[in-house]
């Protein structure tokens, strides 16, 4: 039955206790025939200036990743240092090399952040290790108290020590300055830290005050259909709520065509499952296992209801049938042959910008928070987020901890305008707040839960940018 949590939005008819199953989906001829609701329209424009960088299309993985690291210094680091600047004043000076900083004299460096971990994964461990060794099991966090973390030019490096360092989010990667002096041990200790800081938004004509023509984008990660068909019934009924065929309520009908478009965050199938052909022959060196193509089948024949009433945009996860490393391109059409070429389903890269009515959309599946996670002893995921839009950069972790692809011309992962609406996919709650820059920016961070566990769809208010969740259990 369909049910509406605390913070979704209060839509009449579906929030009354009184009101049955049956009759939510009972419509008579009657009622239908006196009611002719049309859908609203959105403008869309996929970004190009983003689409074509996120396309690997005309990359190669035979490249170095010094590249990638090289360039996002060389373009994050004047910004820094500009920031720097404004926020240390008087008093310090800045030191263009690190390895030409003095002992016990006050100044700022620019730089990139490396994390020595004890636990992060290391490739030099991993193809030294013995064939009989047992493959040690994914950790959860790679963070301990015995990390170090060190900042590093073209010059050279130096290891960061001090209070301040326990205050921010660090992740490795990330460009930023420190102030402070080198001590006896040739150790840089800090007194504060600077970043790049908020980016310029484009359009900054969005206002939260707005309640007039409301337009709604539905968003919503984690489908991970698989064979059992538990969410089938869970499926449907999200699928009436947003097509407008669930109850015979003028009100909720009137709703549902305020919903224009619905993006999906990845993971639309669960993991896939490995089935043993016992008639295949058993041969060296060849596979005998098939994959049961019945999920996929399922997530087609969805898309293609969903389609026929409203545009849709899937993004690929962890679970779907893309390429793993980072930017993951569009799921092949090929795979969906039921619903790839229809002109309502936009299959899009992860991570993926796009604007809606002038709104700007960044968002991702979820990898980027999940292995910056992993790095800090904290379990705000919504406060990376954050820290990631100060940061300019949803990645910083890739290439190190991160799969990507080794780009030598640009950094596809470089904030360079603020958007309206940030959303991070597969995570493990809903959580959302505001950003809102010296410059009139402002930001709507979304964490959207997984769906085959929560039942949670997050609708978003292009008009003001409040977002509200309703949950089918």
């Amino acid at each position: 039955m369909n049910k509406i949590n605390e913070n979704s939005f209060p839509v009449e008819g579906l929030a009354a206790s009184d009101i049955s199953f049956e009759q939510l989906l009972s419509k008579t001829a009657e009622e239908k025939a006196n009611v002719e609701i049309n859908r609203v329209k959105i403008s869309y424009n996929d970004m190009p200036e983003y689409r074509d960088k996120l396309n690997i299309k005309k990359n190669s993985s035979r490249k170095q990743y010094a590249s990638i690291y090289f360039i996002r210094y060389e373009e994050l680091s004047p910004i820094v240092l500009n920031a720097a600047k404004v926020k240390w004043n008087t008093g310090a000076s800045h030191v263009d090399k690190i390895l030409e900083v003095k002992p016990d004299t006050l100044c700022y460096i620019v730089g990139t952040v490396y994390m020595e971990m004890q636990y992060k994964p290391n490739i030099l461990a991993e193809v030294s290790r013995d064939d009989w060794e047992p493959i040690p099991p994914p950790r959860e966090k790679y963070y301990s108290d015995t990390d170090e973390i060190w900042l590093e030019d073209d010059s050279g490096r130096i290891k960061l020590v001090g209070d301040s360092l326990k205050k921010e989010v660090i992740i490795s990667g990330i460009i930023m300055a420190a102030l402070g002096k080198e001590n006896s041990q040739g150790d840089f200790e800090i007194l504060d830290i600077c970043f790049a800081g908020l980016p310029e938004q484009i359009n900054t004509t969005v206002r939260m005050d707005a309640d007039d023509d409301d337009k709604y984008v539905a968003l919503i990660s984690g489908m991970n259909l698989d064979t059992d068909g538990a969410l089938e019934t869970r499926l449907q009924l999200m699928l009436e709520y947003l097509t407008g065929g669930l109850g015979s309520f003028p009100e909720q009908q009137n709703f549902s065509s305020k919903i224009s478009r619905i993006i999906i965050a990845g993971n639309s199938l669960a993991e896939v499952k490995v089935v043993p052909d016992d008639k295949k022959q058993k041969k060296y060196g060849y596979d005998n296992s098939s994959y049961d193509a019945e999920p996929r089948i399922q997530l087609d024949n969805f898309l293609e209801k969903l389609c026929s009433l409203l545009p849709t945009h899937m993004m690929p996860g962890n679970h779907d049938p893309a390429d793993f490393t980072l930017p993951q391109q569009p799921i092949h059409p090929n795979l969906l042959p039921k619903v790839g070429r229809n002109p309502n389903f936009h299959g899009v890269t992860n991570p993926y910008w796009c604007e809606l009515d002038d709104v700007v959309f960044l968002g991702t599946s979820g990898q980027t928070i999940d292995d910056m996670y992993k790095y800090i002893e904290s379990e705000d995921r919504i406060a990376i987020a954050e820290r990631t839009l100060y940061w300019r950069h949803i990645a910083p972790s890739a290439p190190d901890t991160l799969w990507c692809y080794p780009f030598e011309r640009y950094d596809p992962f470089i904030i360079n305008q603020m958007p309206h609406v940030y959303f991070i996919g597969n995570q493990k709650e809903f959580a959302t707040s505001l950003i809102e820059g010296p410059n009139q920016q402002r930001t709507r961070i979304i964490l959207l839960p997984s769906f085959s566990e929560s039942g949670v769809v997050v609708l978003l208010n292009l008009k003001n940018l409040k977002c509200h969740t309703t949950c089918f259990k």
